[in-house]
């Protein structure tokens, strides 16, 4: 099996996901892991995908491309990136939550990859009126650095930029 990494983005509409996966299990494609967003009115999908070991990368990018044209979206496809083994440490979930302002997720994050934690997915949005923006990041941590010790790390960040923060263990038991 090679494993081949989709991603794909334009204008919402109903029907996207159904046209990319037929495509898919029209070469015999089997889907690993999947992450799509809805933000504002643009759709986008991020797909792992096994095929047989005689697809290859453009080979699945030529099969979407005629339905990707057809609705309006940008297409890439490329082989799969190995595991990443940068997750040699705990786990968690750093929630931040404040009035919104620029700079929130670039000084969170520059903090996070300063310290060597390595984000696996990134959720963020800004509602009301004042605008509260809430951001959520679950991490790797790396090797011998605790949540407490990273809650610790984050602290003068979150407080320079004026919001709450909360750094928790990981729940495997979320998709």
């Amino acid at each position: 099996m090679n494993e081949i990494a989709v991603t794909a983005m334009g204008a919402d509409r109903p029907g996207i996901v159904a046209a990319l996966t037929k495509g898919l299990l029209g070469m015999g494609g089997n889907l690993a892991d999947v992450r799509a967003a809805l933000l504002r009115g643009s759709f986008a999908i991020v797909l792992l995908v096994h095929v047989p070991d005689d697809v290859d990368a453009a080979a699945v990018e030529a099969a979407l491309r005629p339905e990707a044209e057809r609705l309006g979206l940008g297409l890439w496809a490329g082989p799969a990136a190995p595991a990443s083994d940068a997750g040699t440490g705990a786990r968690c979930v750093v929630s931040v939550y404040g009035i919104d302002h620029p700079g929130i997720v670039h000084d969170i994050t520059s903090e996070l990859a300063a310290r060597g934690a390595n984000i696996r997915d990134l959720s963020s949005r800004s509602v009301g009126t004042p605008p509260i923006y809430t951001l959520a990041i679950e991490v790797d941590l790396p090797a011998g650095v605790t949540v407490a010790e990273m809650r610790g790390m984050l602290a003068e960040t979150a407080a320079r930029n004026r919001v709450e923060l909360a750094v928790t263990e990981a729940d495997d038991d979320l998709l």
